[in-house]
């Protein structure tokens, strides 16, 4: 190491002597000039010339990072309406950004007002108002801090460039005695710039700004001088007030960020899939909106009672052909009686059909196929319901699963976009004492989550397994496999996967979730034989 060596010395010496704008040549005449006033070897300058040129090529490969600009037009004032304008100056980035606003809830404010949209003003800069007023309910603030948070999302950015920003702007409300001209303090959360040049600060008799390290603040003229008088008058036009906040990156959402791999199997376009585990258990999976059960092999999911035995095919010929069908729809899940003998949800008879609404995610409903008492022995599946957390927010369960959708050069399908809208992710069928834990059939709407927790994972691994460890989605009309658990990360054919990575399932693969081993292929249930 040459700490304090004649490599740092030398690097040391020149980079005093930089202003951060030459160009690589000019440093290496800069370099060469000091060593040979020094008699400093070459082999020394070839290394401080190395470090020099790594260093300008980081610079050069790095994107500007995004600006953000409000201009307040006046200074919030308690009672007084506020429309601050916002820039965003973006030209590393060609997307257009996805930008929400939250202000304060103690703050009168309008979140779906039409100024909010973005407008692009030219290339790589858009503007937009966030209009808002100092008070509560109608009537004027209290003393205290508000805050308006500010997110921002590019579906695209350059190569090694953040996506997602995030900006606090705080805006504080001190308690003002009744002969006090009035207070103004405005803290920026982060670096910021601030151009109070002219302007009359004699209407407050307090005045507060604060910044980070590197804040510039503009007071010429702004409390004295002779432009004093004119503005006092009126006679000169009042400047706006305009801060810069700096944006910093959202690392919550940048380490969501997944990572597409490639593989060097085919790609394999399905709607349909199956995992086979090593201790015989096959969970089928339908990225389908409708599924038919039945007696007959042309359902989606065939009904028999096994093992075959006189007994067992007596019963089973009680079951109708296709004897209901389980349907997606606007209002939950429709279960829809098509059979000769009759269907129960949770041991009431099912007049035609029956919905099971999105809001019951996660209880369980008993399905008899042959009503109590017409038949011998009712054939039992247990459905469950998978939802997404309902403290996650609707925009971003639609955003991320669309950004996730380009990411693969893919399209948002329609059953995706209406399992968002209803914020119904998958549902589980188990059998119920026939062949029971051995077969599961998921209709997977959006995604469906693998772990140990039968009631939060709709692909049910062993006990030892996280709740949640890996996600099964169905993108651009494949299957895609991203793990969440940071701890024994899964793995494709003895290859393990990072973690927040999308790999492209091809029938044939090995899955391994920590010692449990599934065959990922087409779909086919168990004993359908004869």
């Amino acid at each position: 190491m040459d700490q304090g060596g004649p490599v740092t010395i030398l690097y040391n010496a020149v980079n005093s002597q930089l202003s951060g704008t030459e160009l690589f040549a000019d440093v290496e005449t800069q370099v060469r000039s000091a060593a040979a006033t020094a008699n400093i070897p070459d082999e020394v300058v070839r290394e401080v010339l190395a470090k020099f040129h790594e260093e300008l090529r980081a610079t050069e490969q790095q994107t500007p990072a995004p600006q953000l600009l409000v201009d307040w037009g006046e200074l919030p004032q308690v009672g007084r309406s506020v429309r601050p304008e916002f820039s965003l100056l973006c030209p590393a980035y060609d997307s257009r950004p996805e930008i929400g606003v939250k202000v304060d809830q103690d703050l009168d404010h309008d979140a779906d007002d039409p100024l909010r949209r973005p407008q692009i003003d030219e290339p790589g800069l858009w503007t937009f108002h966030i209009p808002f007023r100092m008070t509560t309910d109608g009537m004027d603030c209290r003393p205290g801090q508000y805050l308006i948070d500010v997110d921002i999302s590019f579906r695209e950015s350059p190569e090694n460039a953040a996506r997602f920003f995030r900006c606090r702007i705080r805006l504080n409300v001190p308690d003002m005695n009744s002969d006090q001209a009035g207070v103004l303090e405005i803290d920026g959360d982060g670096q910021s710039m601030v151009n109070l040049q002219g302007y009359n600060l004699k209407q407050f008799s307090k005045v507060v700004l604060k910044g980070g390290a590197d804040s510039v603040i503009n007071l010429q003229n702004a409390i004295g001088g002779s432009d004093d008088a004119k503005v006092e008058s009126g006679e000169a036009e009042k400047p706006t007030t305009t801060f810069e906040y700096a944006l910093k990156v959202n690392s919550e959402k940048q380490s969501r960020l997944p990572t597409v791999r490639a593989t060097t199997a085919r790609p394999a376009y399905m709607d349909a899939a199956g995992l086979f585990f090593e201790d015989g258990r096959r969970t089928l999976l339908y990225a389908r909106p409708r599924l038919t059960f039945g007696r007959s092999r042309d359902n989606d999911v065939v009904i028999r009672f096994l093992p075959r035995s006189a007994e067992n095919d007596g019963n089973s010929r009680n079951v109708s052909r296709t004897h209901f069908i389980s349907e997606f729809i606007p209002d939950g899940i429709e279960i829809r009686d098509e059979s000769r003998s009759g269907v129960e949800l949770n041991y009431a008879v099912v007049r035609e059909r029956e919905v099971i609404p999105t809001s019951h995610s996660g209880e369980v409903t008993a399905i008899q196929m042959g009503v109590t008492g017409t038949v011998p022995k009712s054939f039992t599946l247990e459905m469950i319901t998978f939802g997404p957390d309902r403290y996650e927010e609707q925009d971003e369960l639609e955003f991320w699963h669309e950004l996730y959708t380009e990411l693969v050069s893919g399209r948002l399908s329609r059953l995706a976009r209406e399992a968002l809208s209803q914020r119904l992710d998958a549902v589980r069928f188990d059998r119920v004492e026939n062949l029971a834990a051995e077969e599961s059939y998921v209709l997977l709407l959006r995604e469906a989550l693998i772990g140990g927790s039968p009631n939060t994972a709709s692909i049910v691994l062993g006990d030892s397994n996280p709740a949640v460890k890996a996600r099964i989605l169905h993108l651009d009309r494949s299957f895609w496999l991203e793990p969440l658990s940071p701890t024994q990360l899964p793995s494709i054919d003895g290859e393990e996967l990072p973690l927040r990575s999308l790999t492209r399932l091809s029938p044939g693969m090995e899955l391994n979730f920590a010692g449990e081993i599934a065959r990922f292929d087409k779909p086919a249930q168990l004993h359908l034989d004869g």
